[in-house]
């Protein structure tokens, strides 16, 4: 890894189109939504909440893993890479079976429900704060510029993809459109 991008990494700086940047605007707009998920008072804001979460977590989940986890997970030369992207995978396969019970759980006062959205927010700030570490740097160190910012783009895509699927309409939380015709 060249001395700027460690810098880059050090610092959580990177350009609009870099993968890195468009998974932290996502990661931010997560953590909030988690935040006040493991806070609320009142169980129809907790329902409310869910709706809002589960179609965003899941399709941004679904799109890092093909876009980042897969790649990462196929570089033979990087023991590093693969063993991020694989753990990736299996924190979102843990985030998805405690959102599920949170969106399944018709009591949303119960303290159970409470313990799930708790700990839904724990896995949350673990996995990410992991991926701006770890992860990031391994893509700064095993992808190029071009290929980050095809990251991005195909991130965007396959995200916005899912997301219309889920809610019949195109969302985006990413600040950049042009992301997705670089």
């Amino acid at each position: 890894m060249s001395v700027l991008e460690k810098v880059r990494t050090t610092l959580g700086t990177y350009g609009d189109n870099d993968i890195r940047a468009v998974l932290k605007e996502d990661h931010k707009r997560i953590r909030e939504l988690a935040k006040d998920l493991a806070e609320a008072d009142s169980a129809p804001r907790r329902k409310a909440l869910v709706r809002e979460l589960k179609p965003l977590l899941t399709a941004h989940a679904r799109s890092e893993e093909a876009t980042v986890y897969t790649p990462m997970m196929q570089l033979r030369k990087s023991e590093d890479s693969r063993e991020a992207g694989n753990e990736g995978m299996v924190e979102h396969n843990l985030v998805d079976i405690v959102l599920e019970r949170l969106a399944t759980t018709p009591d949303a006062s119960a303290d159970l429900w409470k313990a799930h959205a708790k700990v839904l927010h724990e896995l949350l700030e673990h996995h990410i704060k992991e991926e701006e570490s770890d992860v990031f740097e391994e893509l700064g160190e095993h992808f190029d510029d071009t290929q980050r910012e095809a990251m991005a783009v195909q991130f965007v895509q396959g995200r916005d993809k899912l997301l219309k699927q889920k809610t019949g309409a195109r969302k985006s939380t990413s600040k950049r459109e042009a992301v997705e015709t670089a």
